[in-house]
């Protein structure tokens, strides 16, 4: 008899003969305020690869909130519950998120461990829209910068200043 099988695929990550693969979340496509996270994931039951979004905020753009974050590792949470906006409509819950702060010798601090989760918006016309939102566990410092191949953010990480933080909306 043959024993091949034991060189196939990781059983624990087959279904229903479909390989689940799925990438890591891509970085934050915002470096302050909200923006968004991707990844591609085949874990559906056609086995198709789909491309996933999740709303995203390593730190508020508000100058006097960065100057109270001044450390990565601290992961401070905002003193006052918020809200989340997105185009017009509103969170139905408050919030006290994590944020990530700066690295004080010119690297990058962002979001190392986080989870996703639901959260309901609620719009003007009364609508209610469900978007996933990651939600920051720990941050870290690295110089595996997001966004280095682009000049006005590599400035923008190198010095963390108010005025350049709110000029990037």
């Amino acid at each position: 008899y043959r024993e091949e099988e034991t060189y196939g695929p990781d059983p624990s990550m087959m279904r229903e003969n479909c390989l689940v693969q799925t990438t890591e979340w891509s970085a934050c496509s915002k470096t302050c305020g909200l923006g968004i996270s991707t990844r591609v994931t085949n874990d559906n039951r056609e086995c198709r690869l789909e491309k996933q979004s999740r709303l995203c905020m390593v730190r508020p753009c508000e100058s006097h909130l960065e100057e109270k974050i001044r450390k990565c590792i601290r992961t401070p949470r905002v003193s006052k519950p918020m809200k989340f906006e997105i185009s017009g409509c509103t969170t139905t819950k408050s919030y006290r998120p994590k944020f990530c702060g700066v690295c004080t010798d010119g690297r990058c601090c962002t979001p190392h461990r986080t989870a996703t989760l639901p959260m309901e918006f609620k719009c003007p016309d009364g609508q209610v829209m469900k978007k996933q939102m990651m939600f920051i566990k720990t941050c870290a410092c690295h110089y595996n910068c997001p966004g280095e191949n682009d000049i006005f953010e590599s400035m923008y990480y190198k010095k963390m200043v108010g005025d350049m933080a709110s000029s990037m909306h």
